[in-house]
């Protein structure tokens, strides 16, 4: 019996066109491979990337701030928050005293703060004072105690080199004393200039109004 050719004993296994081994499923395995570790590389980079511009972005807010020179002194937090304030100005005043000018025939209120957001309005007495321009919604309200067949307010603006009457309000009155109570309510949306002065004046001497700040009251938002 002749002897088996190392040839012969081999496996076989499966052939390709040419008689060869099949390597494609190594191959692809090896591209998926090297197509993920690129892919990974870069995923890398640009995580580098975006922290390099966070780090030059908190960079510049530090230089800015030293520059700035850091909280105000007097306990008033940063430059950008007092202007931040200013744009969410709301001012809503109660009444403390009247004054009633004969000669001239109107009754003035002056005016205290019970609710102020922001620097953009000041009260001084009687007048209200914009310091920060734009647009607002103004409101009043006069409680009225008084027997004068008609009583009302005049809100103002003294401004830009003239006096304007933004609105007014007029209301009847009931003749018997016990019941001589009516509220004149007004509201409106305007635009104040930096510098302009607001007031309410009663158009009648000596009237009388009541001082609650439930019933009389002034006020300020800006949108």
């Amino acid at each position: 019996m002749p002897a088996s050719s190392p040839f012969l004993l081999a496996p076989k296994g499966p052939s390709g066109d040419m008689g060869g081994p099949v390597r494609e499923p190594a191959l692809s395995v090896a591209l998926w491979l090297s197509w993920g570790a690129a892919l990974g590389a870069v995923a890398c980079a640009i995580a580098l990337l975006t922290q390099q511009t966070e780090l030059q972005s908190l960079r510049r807010e530090v230089s800015q701030l030293q520059r700035s020179g850091g909280p105000s002194q007097n306990g008033e937090g940063y430059p950008w928050q007092s202007l931040r304030e200013q744009r969410r100005s709301v001012l809503h005043l109660v009444p403390i005293n009247i004054t009633s000018k004969e000669y001239s025939d109107v009754t003035e209120v002056m005016w205290q703060p019970a609710l102020r957001h922001g620097r953009g309005l000041e009260a001084r007495g009687y007048v209200v004072r914009v310091w920060d321009a734009g647009v607002y919604l103004l409101y009043s309200q006069v409680l009225f105690h008084d027997v004068t067949f008609t009583m009302g307010q005049v809100v103002s603006r003294e401004g830009q080199g003239r006096q304007e009457t933004l609105f007014r309000c007029i209301c009847s009155m009931p003749s018997d004393p016990d019941r001589a109570y009516n509220s004149c309510y007004s509201a409106g949306v305007f635009h104040l200039h930096q510098g302009d002065i607001l007031s309410v004046i009663i158009p009648r001497s000596k009237a009388k109004l009541s001082l609650s700040p439930h019933g009389t009251f002034l006020g300020f938002v800006k949108l």
